[in-house]
Parts: C-alpha cells; structure tokens; sequence
C-alpha cells in the first residue's frame, strides 16, 4: 500500500497533506480498469443471445467488475439509475475510502460508468512521455506554461488535482481540480492551462 499520509485532524475524520501519486500507483489503478473491461467483455460475449440481451446488459457487467477490481471502493446499491437514456450515478451508493489512491481510482471509476462524451475525448497523463505524445496529436500546440513540476495526480484532503489531454469543447492539455464532496461526486473546482491547440 501506498503511502497515504493520512493522519487525524481537526478538518474532518481524515486530513492529509499534499500527496502525490507514484507512475507505479498510476499503472495498477489503470491495469485494474483494463481488466474489468476485459472481464466485462467476456461476460458479455459469452452471455449476449441475438434479440435477448438488453443493451444496458454491458454497462452493469462493467460496472460489476469495475467496483469488482477496484481498491478501496465498493456500492451499497445500484451505481445509476437510467432515465430517458440518460445514465444518472448514483453516488450517495459508492462507499470510497478516503485515500489518495482510492480518490482518484474513484474518480477513474465513476467516469467509466458514466461515460459521457466528453469523458471519451479525455485522456490522463501521468508521465513526461505521455505529455509529449499529447502534444504530437495537437494541431499546433501552444504552450502556455512550460515549467510543470510533475504530471502525476495528487490528493490533498478530497481534492483531486490530475493532468489531462481532452479535445471535448477545444484541444488543450490541463491541469485540473475536482472536490469530491460528501456524497461521492465529483466537482470541477477550477484548472491550469498547460498547452493549447492554436
């Protein structure tokens, strides 16, 4: 286990320091996501009869094996509800430990589940490499701040910080924070333009 730096505080049940995820945090948080889809696509493939199968059906064997893979998170209830075809989280459900790992594996997580368009434009970047592979798809990258200390998600209470590639609403690489507030959702709470497309 990571260290986590958690320790008691006045703030809250749990304060911690800014804590900075290792690439090695980053690689198993995103081989157990890899694996639940690959589970998920079996179970479906293997279950799926022609006319029968409901399209929802993959969608909750993901969601099983999501939670399922998952370190340090776990439903108390159904994950969402659809309504008009919309998916609706249910994040008062999830139960998250309130660890850095846990926080951002989290927020992988729910944006699997939920899966919006702009979630699929949207690529995380944890390493000098995948930076530079960002900014090789950009359509005439300008970069706005040069200097950037480390691309790794950090935790700091239940704020999340995590640097991403997303073409959703403009091409840009940022750095983005999320709360995430008592009842297990996410809110964008502001962000640091790193690159643009010109």
């Amino acid at each position: 286990m990571p260290n986590c730096g958690v320790r008691s505080g006045a703030a809250g049940p749990y304060t911690m320091t800014n804590i900075m995820l290792s690439v090695q945090d980053v690689a198993r948080v995103r081989e157990r996501i890899a694996r639940a889809h690959e589970l998920a696509a079996i179970q479906f493939r293997d279950s799926f009869v022609l006319g029968e199968t409901a399209p929802t059906v993959h969608l909750q064997m993901l969601t099983d094996a999501l939670i399922g893979e998952s370190e340090g998170i776990q439903l108390r209830g159904p994950a969402y509800e659809i309504r008009d075809d919309l998916i609706e989280p249910m994040y008062e459900n999830f139960v998250v430990d309130r660890t850095p790992l846990a926080i951002f594996e989290y927020w992988l997580v729910i944006s699997e589940i939920t899966g919006s368009a702009s979630w699929r434009m949207t690529k995380l970047i944890a390493t000098p490499e995948e930076y530079d592979a960002a900014l090789k798809q950009m359509r005439s990258p300008q970069i706005v701040r040069a200097l950037v200390a480390s691309f790794l998600p950090s935790v700091e209470d239940n704020f999340l910080d995590v640097t991403v590639y997303t073409r959703a609403d403009g091409e840009r690489i940022e750095r983005r924070r999320l709360l995430l507030d008592d009842r297990n959702e996410f809110h964008f709470h502001g962000r640091e333009l790193i690159a643009e497309a010109r």
